[in-house]
């Protein structure tokens, strides 16, 4: 995420301050049978988020231009008949740019931007777009108004791709009840994408994982030419046209993949499944699609995406090493996560739920908001660059940093105040979801009422659970700050 349109030699040591880690789960392998699509989005420790809900329009009043601190020159066409849709906007794009992730009233969900790097022989021939391509922060708003299908989303942006370019290379997951679909960018003007199997899970860290591509195949699509402009331009692995190897033509591997990136897959891929033999290394062996040891729940996806190495040598925190050369799944500059759930069998208000936590996964707590909500608590609305006491974000990132004082002896104690609030909340949206089917057939409105009220309550609670425990922390390092000064004999 968040590569600020870099040119197409890009130095390993400049993109440490960009990244995210995303996972994607089939509905087979769900213990729910829900499909699920997450990402943390790490760039900048005091960059709010802002969550934005953006009502149907029958014409979007103006084009998309991209605004903010890494706009660019992108524009696109005003939306006829707009969708309804929600997003998580940095705070000065006035909630209309980097959207980040988000559902849309057709049933249709987006996480965007894993930033990944193509490979510099392929960019030297058709380099990013940086001036006027689509880019991170373009891709939620310009897409979710418009699709009602996650193929008609992967469609459109390969269309944009194709026609305008790309401005940086990135991974993008589409969803909807008939399942997962992840595209990668291969070079300014191509593109694959592929439908994640309903049996497997797949896992991303800053680099392209997408590996076969099989053209005329209904779980494949590309840009016009993918094949033929390997094979024209003598990319690595062009000849073999019965199952093109995308990742070699137009994918990165470098000296920096093998902390940076590939300590990431591999323990997620270990995490969730028994028997692999793959060395933490060798990020090229690592296969693209798993089975799970155990079906995954949305509570499973979460943990892998507050995992830090704990327990490990490469734990940064525990350790007090911020040096260590593994970067960890779990970093404090993450704005925010988001785990993205649909369950095709229930109706899409309540069937689609978007889990957010907000700032470093690891010392947050998830908040379930639905496809169906309509107001949005105004704290998730505030909040800017500079710390304050009313906005959501800045509430939980004070909190975060506090901890971050003293690890050991804080985390815990703010990881099982949001474990048990997260368990809580999970009985509460039980009970929630069984009042709405009672409710939305007959008293449509009284059911949208429903959802807005938990959400407001949820918040509420969240909100002074954090205030609660940013006070108990005060607390704690007050007194060992007194023990430590406390000079005695005057």
């Amino acid at each position: 995420m968040k590569n600020y349109y870099s040119e197409s030699k890009v130095e390993c040591s400049e993109i440490a301050a960009s990244a995210c880690t995303t996972i994607l789960v089939g509905n087979q392998v769900t213990v729910d049978g829900s499909f699920i699509i997450a990402r943390n989005e790490d760039h900048e420790a005091i960059n709010a988020k802002r969550f934005n809900f953006h009502p149907a329009e029958d014409a979007q009043l103006s084009d998309f231009h991209s605004i903010g601190a890494m706009g660019n020159d992108f524009t696109y066409p005003a939306a006829k008949n707009a969708l309804q849709y929600t997003s998580n906007s940095d705070f000065d794009t006035e909630g209309t740019s980097f959207g980040a992730a988000g559902f849309n009233s057709a049933g249709v969900g987006i996480t965007a931007t894993e930033t990944i790097f193509n490979n510099a022989q392929v960019l030297a021939i058709d380099p990013y777009v940086t001036k006027t391509g689509i880019g991170e922060d373009a891709i939620v708003n310009v897409i979710l108004p418009r699709v009602r299908s996650a193929k008609e989303g992967v469609a459109l942006l390969g269309h944009i791709i194709e026609t305008q370019g790309t401005a940086e290379g990135f991974g993008v997951a589409f969803m909807d009840k008939e399942g997962i679909w992840y595209l990668e960018t291969g070079s300014g003007h191509h593109w694959m994408a592929a439908k994640i199997p309903t049996d497997k899970y797949f896992v991303s860290a800053n680099q392209g994982r997408l590996v076969d591509y099989i053209a005329n195949h209904p779980d494949f699509m590309a840009s016009e030419g993918l094949v033929e402009f390997a094979q024209k331009h003598h990319l690595p692995s062009a000849e073999n046209s019965d199952s093109f190897n995308f990742h070699r033509a137009y994918s990165q591997d470098v000296e920096h993949d093998k902390t940076y990136n590939y300590p990431r897959v591999w323990t997620l891929q270990h995490m969730y499944s028994d028997g692999l033999k793959t060395e933490i290394d060798q990020g090229e062996s690592f296969p693209v699609y798993l089975t799970p040891k155990n079906k995954l729940s949305v509570y499973d996806v979460m943990q892998g995406l507050r995992n830090h190495y704990q327990a490990t040598e490469h734990d940064p925190y525990s350790h007090s090493n911020p040096n260590d050369p593994y970067r960890p799944i779990s970093v404090f500059r993450t704005e925010h996560s988001h785990v993205l759930q649909l369950r095709p069998e229930l109706p899409i208000a309540i069937g689609e739920i978007q889990y957010i936590a907000y700032g470093m996964t690891a010392l947050s707590v998830y908040l379930p908001f639905y496809q169906g909500m309509t107001s949005v608590p105004e704290a998730l609305t505030l909040g800017d660059n500079k710390a304050d006491s009313h906005s959501a974000y800045w509430k939980f990132r004070k909190l975060q940093t506090l901890a971050m004082m003293d690890w050991n002896q804080f985390s815990p104690i703010v990881q099982q105040a949001y474990h048990d609030f997260e368990q809580q909340t999970a009985h509460k949206q039980k009970l929630m979801e069984a009042e709405y089917i009672a409710l939305y057939t007959t008293h449509p409105e009284q059911a949208v009422a429903l959802i807005n009220a938990f959400e407001h309550e949820v918040v509420a609670l969240a909100l002074a659970l954090t205030e609660e425990l940013t006070n108990e922390l005060f607390t704690r390092l007050t007194v060992n700050v007194d023990k430590l000064y406390n000079f005695s004999g005057a």
